[in-house]
């Protein structure tokens, strides 16, 4: 088991992300998991041609999704919890506040306070499960052609009285660009690349992904045993103007009997200018 100062991160930009999906394509004999974890079984059907559309209506959408977000800032806060020894008596870790920065399709993580105290920490050195990436990666990874997510039926739903498409998802290893690690943040040795799967939920109107959900399919062997996130999107004003943006995240990470458990908000959405000024409440 390893220790709680667990590292977990995703790349935070699409040009990164791209890169390195390209990278990956180039590599003749891809990595082979002999003894990969395997994935949960996908309880759904396959599509039909009506499916269909609406799956690549919302392809075109995702990707055009971070591309139509204007610059902007807010406040992301993350609350950290653990349960040490597997037996759900959880412990409150700490509370980070964030300023999270959009500008030219990349986030930019600034930790502000730790409990309420200033701190010149970096947020990827800060120690503890983190995450990066629900502004528009996400969805890149799962919807990108070159990712070849399998996907398939899993019936209709209601999110914010929406009506609600639900498809799971599967990525696998040869074309995934997922990336966990655990320990310090420079040490490359310490990082694996995974695939993953599963479920979008679009409304049936607009094509835009309300909620996604990942899962890590992660070999056997490797300090992380298990991972899994949510990312929940809404419309919030951004400058005058609407915008479906995260609003609520999660994810559970767990090595051996140890889970890190971490409840992510995002708040105070306003345009990113150059004067831009941010109060963070304790």
């Amino acid at each position: 088991m390893i220790s709680p100062s667990l590292m977990l991160y995703r790349i935070d930009s699409l040009e990164c992300y791209y890169l390195f999906l390209e990278l990956r394509m180039r590599i003749a004999a891809p990595l082979l998991w002999i003894s990969i974890a395997s994935a949960a079984p996908l309880l759904a059907q396959e599509l039909d041609a009506e499916q269909t559309v609406l799956l690549e209506k919302t392809r075109e959408t995702a990707m055009r999704y971070s591309s139509s977000l204007p610059d902007f800032i807010c406040t992301q806060t993350v609350s950290r919890s653990e349960d040490s020894r597997g037996n759900n008596n959880w412990r409150q870790l700490d509370r980070l506040t964030i300023r999270l920065s959009y500008s030219d399709r990349r986030e930019d993580y600034k930790l502000m306070k730790i409990n309420g105290k200033n701190t010149t920490l970096d947020y990827l050195s800060s120690g503890g499960a983190l995450s990066t990436g629900e502004f528009g990666t996400r969805l890149a990874a799962v919807f990108d052609p070159r990712s070849r997510a399998q996907f398939q039926w899993k019936g209709w739903t209601a999110v914010h009285k929406h009506r609600t498409a639900r498809f799971t998802y599967q990525v696998d290893q040869q074309h995934t660009a997922f990336l966990l690690q655990y320990g310090d943040p420079a040490g490359e040795s310490n990082q694996i690349v995974v695939p993953y799967h599963g479920e979008v939920l679009v409304d049936a109107e607009s094509h835009m992904v309300l909620r996604l959900t990942q899962e890590a399919d992660i070999p056997r062997g490797y300090p992380i045993t298990f991972n899994e996130s949510w990312v929940e999107y809404d419309y919030a004003d951004v400058g005058g103007g609407s915008y479906l943006l995260p609003v609520r995240a999660y994810s559970r990470t767990k090595s051996g009997r140890y889970t890190a458990e971490n409840n992510i908000q995002f708040r105070e959405y306003r345009k990113f200018e150059t004067e831009t000024t941010i109060t963070f409440d304790k």
